[in-house]
C-alpha cells in the first residue's frame, strides 16, 4: 500500500477520473440547456456529424438525444443509473482499472522490486493474498471516487436524479466493486503468467472493454444452446448494474456476487499456481 499511496499512477488515474465524470455531466448539462436546442434547430448544415451525412441540418436523432438528456436531468433517472450510464455500460470504468492495475503489477517483475519481496516474504502464497487484497480495495476506491464526483457533478450542473435508499446504493457499490475487481485479477493474472505489462494491457483492455463477451455472443448465435453463458461474464453483470437493479431482464444481485466471486477466486487460484515460476 506504501507503494500506492506515495505513487503517482493511483493519483493520476483518479485525477482523469473525476476530470472524464466533470466533463460528462458539464456536456450533457449543455445538450440539454434552451441554448443547445437553439443552436440545434439553427444549426442547418452546419451540425457536425461523424459517418454519413445528407447535409440537412439535425435529424430526429439528435433530437431524440437531446430530449433523453433532459428526461436524465428532469428526475428520471437513479444516481446509480447515471453512473452506470457514463462509466459502467460500455466499459469505461473497467478499462481505467485494468490499464492502472497492469502498471501497477507488471512494474514489480520489470523493476526487480517482487524480488526483493520474494527474498524477504518467500511464501507466494501470503504475496497472492496481499496483492487480491489490494485488487479489491483499490477496485472499491475506484468505484467510490466514480460515484461520489459523477453524482456531485450532476448535482452542480442541475440533474435532478430520483431518490435511493442507501441499502441499494451500498449493495450496488459492492456488486460494482467485485465485478471491478473480477477483471482486475484477470488481468493480474496475465501479469503473473508472462511477466510482461504489454501482454497484461492488451490482455486486460480486451476482457474490460466487452470484447470477449462479444466474441461469446456471437458463438451463441452460431450455437443457441451456449447463450445462457453470456450471463455468466463480468461484462455482462456490469451491463445489468449500469441500469440500477429491479430493472426488466436485469440480472439479480446474488447471481451477479456469484459470477464475480468466481473470477476472482478462480483467477486467485491460477495465480497462485503462476506465481510458483522462479524466475524472479
Amino acid at each position: 500500500m506504501y507503494r500506492l499511496v506515495h505513487g503517482k499512477s493511483l493519483w493520476i488515474m483518479l485525477a482523469i477520473i473525476v476530470a472524464m465524470a466533470v466533463a460528462s455531466a458539464g456536456a450533457m448539462a449543455y445538450i440539454a440547456s434552451p441554448e443547445f436546442m437553439q443552436t440545434l434547430q439553427s444549426s442547418g448544415g452546419g451540425v457536425v456529424h461523424i459517418g454519413f451525412t445528407n447535409g440537412s441540418g439535425p435529424d430526429a436523432s439528435d433530437y431524440a438525444d437531446a430530449a433523453e438528456v433532459t428526461a436524465m436531468m428532469e428526475g428520471s433517472m437513479t444516481p446509480q443509473a447515471l453512473v452506470g450510464s457514463l462509466f459502467l455500460n460500455g466499459g469505461g470504468l473497467s478499462c481505467l482499472f485494468v490499464i492502472f492495475i497492469a502498471i501497477f503489477l507488471a512494474a514489480e517483475f520489470e523493476s526487480g522490486f517482487s524480488k526483493n519481496v520474494f527474498t524477504a516474504q518467500p511464501n507466494r502464497l501470503a504475496f497472492l493474498a496481499v496483492r487480491t487484497v489490494e485488487i479489491i480495495a483499490l477496485a472499491a476506491v475506484f468505484t467510490l471516487v466514480t460515484t461520489g464526483v459523477t453524482v456531485a457533478t450532476a448535482a452542480a450542473a442541475g440533474f435532478n436524479l430520483l431518490p435511493t435508499t442507501l441499502p441499494d446504493v451500498l449493495l450496488w457499490g459492492a456488486l460494482v466493486t467485485l465485478a471491478i475487481a473480477g477483471f482486475g485479477m484477470l488481468t493480474a493474472l496475465v501479469v503473473w503468467l508472462t511477466r510482461k505489462m504489454s501482454a497484461s494491457l492488451v490482455v486486460g483492455i480486451i476482457l474490460a472493454a466487452g470484447i470477449g463477451t462479444m466474441l461469446l455472443q456471437g458463438v451463441a448465435l452460431l450455437v443457441p444452446s451456449v447463450s445462457f453463458l453470456t450471463d455468466f461474464t463480468l461484462t455482462t453483470c456490469l451491463a445489468s448494474l449500469s441500469k440500477g437493479f429491479d430493472v426488466a431482464g436485469g440480472l439479480g444481485p446474488v447471481h451477479i456476487l456469484l459470477v464475480a466471486a468466481a473470477f476472482i477466486v478462480g483467477s486467485a487460484a491460477l495465480g497462485g499456481l503462476a506465481l510458483q515460476k522462479k524466475d524472479v
